[in-house]
């Protein structure tokens, strides 16, 4: 690769690998080409970008940041917004590909993170499932109200009829 080609590179990754972006890292070796292929398709229907990337090009990309990272062997590199989404489309990956790919760790609003990090991430409710919480929750209320005035006009038609 010509300095030209990594310089470019790791321009790009510095302008992708800020604060504000959730990057996480894992082991590909042993995927196929199939199946790095369904993880990426996963990965941009999140809204997120894969990319396999030299740890050198990597690493600068990352100081150049102010972040500080330690990356060994093969490694894939998934970021966007919605850290939590990726996290759980990693996770399953891993899951279903024990053999072939590894979450290693991310890099979250700055700070270098480990895959067991990444695990309790991927736990975490995602935003939509947030929102249909407190829909639900903002519902009830509205429900009891009008349960307790059905009970009402029910107990004042039974006594009427008496």
């Amino acid at each position: 690769m010509r300095k030209a080609q990594k310089a470019k590179i790791i321009e790009e990754l510095t302008q992708e690998f800020t604060k504000d972006v959730s990057v996480f890292f894992a082991d590909y070796k042993g995927q196929t080409v199939q199946q790095l292929e369904e993880l990426r398709k996963a990965i941009r229907e999140a809204g997120g970008k894969a990319r396999v990337a030299k740890n050198t090009l990597a690493r600068i990309a990352f100081a150049n940041n102010g972040i500080e990272v330690n990356l060994e062997e093969n490694n894939i590199f998934v970021w966007g917004e919605d850290q939590i989404t990726l996290a759980k489309i990693l996770v399953k990956h891993a899951t279903t590909y024990k053999d072939s790919f590894k979450v290693k760790g991310a890099v979250i609003e700055g700070e270098p993170q480990s895959a067991e990090y990444v695990v309790e991430v991927s736990k975490l409710p995602t935003r939509d499932e947030l929102l249909g919480m407190v829909a639900f929750m903002m519902k009830a209320p509205l429900n009891k109200f009008a349960w307790g005035l059905t009970k009402l006009i029910e107990k004042r038609e039974e006594a009427g009829a008496e």
